[in-house]
């Protein structure tokens, strides 16, 4: 019995999210909203994580797995990331290293801000 309903709250997180990308016709993934929505129950306390311990575990359990699809996805496009290595690679170091120097820089004024009053 526990682990249907650890399954029907985690499955019920997934509809009500499908459902709301569908009315508001939202490209954002309907996974991604779940998991948000699921975030949102735990951290109000609504859902308790003993309630999700059942099914979550064996899911954390095998994890690695999700990832198969992931990396096929990359061995399928291995021509295509060869082609425009120079610019992913820029993406995935210069974008990062920009928001963190940025949002340093911002937190960094603010709470200097915060000190001088």
């Amino acid at each position: 019995m526990k682990y249907l309903i650890s399954s029907a709250i985690i499955l019920a997180c997934l509809a009500v999210a499908k459902y709301l990308t569908a009315l508001f016709e939202s490209s954002f993934p309907a996974p991604l909203l779940g998991m948000v929505l699921l975030l949102v129950l735990l951290l109000t306390g609504i859902v308790k994580e003993h309630h999700l311990k059942p099914t979550a575990s064996p899911l954390l359990n095998y994890m690695p797995l999700f990832f198969i699809p992931a990396g096929v996805g990359i061995i399928e496009h291995l021509g295509l990331i060869a082609e425009h290595w120079p610019l992913l690679l820029t993406i995935f170091i210069v974008v990062p290293l920009t928001s963190v120097v940025l949002i340093g820089s911002a937190i960094a004024y603010f709470k200097g801000r915060e000190n001088d009053s």
